[in-house]
């Protein structure tokens, strides 16, 4: 099968690429190694939509985040993700932080952030009374919004599905030949793809990728990262980041959309790209961190932890990587995706578009190109009155399968038969929040295992909890 565009990569930043492309009259697949989008660095991220105060100006950073951004309002009206307005505390507790803060006021300026402003002392303790007394002041940023970020990969490449660009899930791959003609071959372990480029979003592995076609322009190592997962008592409203070193941001109290909280995250550079492991040096890092905002902090609400690995490329000045590769036209890099890259998607995804159209891409617009996705009904946002109507016209919609959320079975289900639908006992998660309260899946996993077997049309034997081969149940002890 011959495409116009293949993207390699199924996190936000390839969704992103397809729900862009998706505009246009091309044949475009992505490939994704995963059982579904948004599986590695996508799901591990605390999601906050940095407005671009932070990039340093005249990096590519400072020229995507700010217009990446601005465009999630509208964003989620159109694809129907969540989001959440909170606004960013960057807070000071030495005259050495407040001199930062000077800086990423002045960043913010030169990048075009707006609605930003500097607090006093006695200002951000009106804002947060719970912050630290030690705290002298803070940079403000009003923009600032949450997104679930998986939650927006899931809709980007919904929407890009059905305007027509494909997806390949469990699609490792493993060659790339460029042909005399100029095309590129693609190969996975049972398939292969003839298109005229590439998109390479694979995260962590983008150089591991180019490197399949010959490119050897950079080098990329994870930045892991442990975060945690905390209940929904915190007495804040604001994300708050502690002035921000030379490589990361600072560990950071973090609400989300659903109402959690996180405190994220560790920075430590890590050779082994498949390292996701949590450590317990970089909890107790969390921890102090927290303590360090709020002083009666109580690790007791902590309902879980992990770790995730960001994509940084190598004396690249921390910065994106993006461009048409320099020795094999047609081959285009979306690298050192790291943060603020899920702010930035957007801007990225316009990004690339333009790349491959400066290499020989025809973009001729799309006329029936539709911008708007129904996501599923989220059954605990919903009115008495709407959860009644959906219960009357299916009754499994008045079965809850996950108490802590009340996610019933009918949203499950939904979830199961999407445009993108849930193959997985995560899957299920990412898309209802099945699994993600106190409980952390203790009393309904079982139930959502049962579900996906009969929809599926599979023995629950063979429900993956998430990645090929990983089978929550090995057989039966009975009968």
């Amino acid at each position: 099968m011959k495409y116009d565009v293949v993207i390699i990569g199924g996190g936000i930043t390839g969704t992103g690429i397809a729900h862009e492309l998706a505009k246009y009259q091309l044949k475009t697949i992505l490939l994704e190694s995963g059982t579904d989008v948004a599986f590695s660095a996508t799901k591990q991220n605390g999601g906050v939509i940095h407005p671009g105060y932070d990039p340093h100006p005249g990096t590519l950073k400072a020229k995507l985040n700010p217009p990446g951004a601005r465009m999630y309002p509208r964003l989620s009206k159109e694809l129907g993700f969540k989001i959440l307005p909170t606004g960013t505390l960057v807070v000071a507790y030495s005259d050495q932080d407040l001199k930062k803060v000077d800086e990423l006021m002045d960043n913010a300026r030169i990048n075009g952030v707006e609605k930003v402003e500097r607090l006093d002392s006695e200002q951000l303790h009106n804002r947060e009374p719970h912050i630290s007394d030690k705290a002298l002041g803070a940079l403000l940023a009003n923009t600032t919004v949450m997104v679930d970020p998986f939650e927006v990969a899931i809709a980007f490449m919904e929407n890009a599905m059905q305007n027509g660009v494909e997806l390949g899930l469990c699609q490792k791959v493993r060659k790339i030949e460029k042909r005399a003609d100029e095309d590129f071959v693609v190969y996975t372990q049972d398939r292969q793809y003839e298109t005229r480029f590439i998109v390479n979003a694979a995260g962590v592995h983008a150089d591991d990728v180019a490197a399949m076609a010959g490119i050897h322009e950079y080098q990329v190592e994870g930045r892991h990262g442990n975060l945690c997962v905390l209940d929904k008592v915190l007495p804040i409203h604001t994300v708050m980041f502690p002035c921000p070193g030379p490589d990361t941001k600072g560990i950071a109290l973090i609400p989300t959309v659903s109402g959690n909280f996180l405190i994220g995250s560790t920075a430590t550079m890590r050779e082994d790209k498949y390292d996701v492991t949590n450590d317990a040096h970089g909890i107790d890092e969390l921890i102090e961190g927290a303590k360090m905002l709020l002083p009666d902090f109580d690790p007791r609400c902590i309902i879980r932890t992990f770790a995730g690995q960001r994509p940084v490329v190598l004396n690249n000045g921390n910065d994106f990587y993006i461009r048409e590769s320099e020795t094999v036209k047609g081959f285009i890099h979306a690298a050192g995706i790291q943060s603020p890259g899920i702010a930035s998607s957007p801007a990225i995804a316009e990004y690339v578009r333009d790349l491959l159209a400066n290499a020989g891409l025809d973009l001729k617009d799309k006329s029936d190109y539709n911008p708007y996705r129904e996501p599923i009904p989220d059954f605990s946002d919903l009115s008495l009155e709407e959860q009644d109507a959906l219960i009357k016209k299916d009754p499994a919609w008045g079965k809850i399968v996950c108490r802590c959320e009340t996610v019933p079975e009918g949203e499950i289900i939904a979830a199961i038969h999407s445009t993108l639908g849930a193959r997985t006992v995560e899957g299920v998660k990412r898309r209802t929040r099945a699994g993600m309260g106190r409980c952390q899946s203790g009393f309904c996993q079982y139930k959502v295992m049962q579900i996906l077997s009969r929809e599926l049309g599979i023995p629950e034997e063979q429900v993956l909890f998430e990645e090929q081969g990983a089978q929550v149940l090995y057989g039966k002890i009975k009968g």
